[in-house]
């Protein structure tokens, strides 16, 4: 119980001492150490807002105070924002003449959003008084504006499309327009993972706002527009009246405005002349990935010609070697029976060398096809090529086989082989015949 009363007395002394020095036309320093060893901020707040004056040098220092408390008290005076930020907002509209008085009151607003406000409930507490405002005075814009600007970048960009919308509808009213365009911008460029949901909500009003009569509303304009230009070039370059805008405006009496004007153009025939480069990029790879399939596929054609045209040549030969007698009599075509007679003759290393030699030419074949396409689509990795490339190293150090005995022009559709019949060929190579032939 003394332990309360003594609290109780303190907390009265340092009231008397607040409205004491309040009374004084200049703050006094001893205000800091009070805010520093009180923290009944509630009472702090109430007697700050009680001490009202019509005079404009003792308001704007009364003001200060707000914020000098911020200072001290930082997220623990966040549950008395609310009432602080309606006494704020009301000395707006007490003093809407006073064009100082308003500005010093938004500065206020962004400090106490910059030190107290860490949480969404928090920002939600202190948009409630404000949303009441906005439509009363341009100067209540502005404080909207400023709380966009000193909020942090994580509960800026979870609340960042609520409050770009209520920026567009704030778009109808008649003043505060720059104040509100402002607001925009810097949501725009703080968080510019969501900019493609804010060029689709600001680029109807846009044209409209490039028309307005002041120039400093055009100048806000042409601000968000040179971020979209930058950001979302896609989206401007589908409505091309904003080129024709820009010509208009580089020609407008302000400076400020043809300075923008000229900026934003330089830009839209920058990425006129990107889009143009890779669109020809686009269409010589295509280009020379046809070239190159054409090229694959005639080899492959003139290859199957040769080997069709060197066969019987081949088979000459071969009965010439096997056969010692008289050469003037012509060799006559074996039977069927013959050449089975023949094929069983061999042995069986000949025939496990001739099937594993056309296996293994096949491999090296379909590796070079597959690994060329894949390159020249931007498939295979660094890793992937290298090995493809130590594979083809390793097989054509052996000399049987450099000849090849098989061609894909034997196939009638190259793709559907490459896809099934090459990756079975170099599945059955890798895991069954490594250790046999690349040792």
């Amino acid at each position: 119980m003394e332990a309360f009363q003594l609290k109780l007395q303190r907390m009265k002394n340092y009231k008397q001492q607040l409205q004491y020095l309040l009374q004084k036309p200049i703050a006094s320093p001893q205000f800091r150490q009070i805010f520093l060893e009180c923290d009944q901020y509630q009472m702090i707040v109430q007697v700050l807002i009680e001490a009202k004056s019509d005079k404009i040098s003792v308001v704007k220092e009364q003001l200060k105070l707000f914020g000098l408390l911020a200072e001290c008290a930082n997220e623990n005076l966040s549950p008395q924002l609310p009432m602080i930020f309606t006494h704020l907002l009301k000395r707006i509209k007490d003093f809407e003449s006073m064009s100082c008085v308003c500005a010093q009151v938004a500065e206020i607003i962004g400090k106490i959003v910059k030190l107290c406000c860490f949480d969404g409930d928090v920002l939600n507490s202190i948009l409630k008084p404000l949303m009441n405002h906005l439509n009363q005075n341009a100067q209540h814009a502005l404080c909207l504006t400023r709380v966009v600007q000193f909020l942090s970048f994580e509960i800026l960009e979870q609340n960042a499309l609520f409050l770009f919308r209520k920026f567009i509808s704030l778009l109808n009213q008649q003043n505060g327009k720059v104040e509100i365009l402002e607001g925009m911008a810097a949501i725009i460029l703080s968080v510019e993972e969501q900019s493609d949901i804010f060029a689709d909500e600001i680029i109807p009003h846009l044209q409209q706002l490039l028309s307005n009569q002041q120039w400093q509303v055009k100048k806000m304009a042409l601000d968000i527009l040179y971020s979209l230009v930058v950001l979302q070039k896609e989206k401007i370059q589908e409505h091309s009246y904003f080129k024709e805008l820009m010509y208009e405006l580089k020609s407008n009496k302000i400076k400020q405005v043809r300075d923008s004007a000229n900026l934003i153009l330089d830009v839209l025939q920058q990425n006129n002349s990107q889009s143009q480069q890779q669109s020809q990029q686009q269409q010589n790879n295509l280009q020379q990935l046809d070239k190159q399939v054409t090229s694959v596929e005639r080899q492959q054609n003139y290859g199957s010609q040769l080997k069709s045209s060197s066969q019987p040549q081949l088979f000459i030969n071969t009965t010439n070697k096997q056969s010692n007698s008289n050469t003037a009599i012509p060799q006559q075509p074996q039977t069927p029976s013959q050449q089975q007679i023949n094929r069983l003759s061999q042995t069986p290393a000949q025939t496990y060398k001739m099937s594993t030699d056309e296996k293994l030419q096949l491999a090296i074949e379909a590796i070079q096809l597959l690994s060329g396409i894949l390159k020249s689509k931007g498939i295979c990795d660094s890793a992937e090529t290298q090995q493809i490339d130590s594979i083809l190293n390793k097989l054509n150090e052996r000399d049987s086989y450099k000849q090849p005995t098989m061609k894909f022009s034997q196939f009638n559709d190259t793709e559907t082989f490459i896809s099934k019949e090459a990756a079975e060929i170099l599945r059955e190579f890798k895991e069954k015949q490594r250790s046999e032939y690349l040792r």
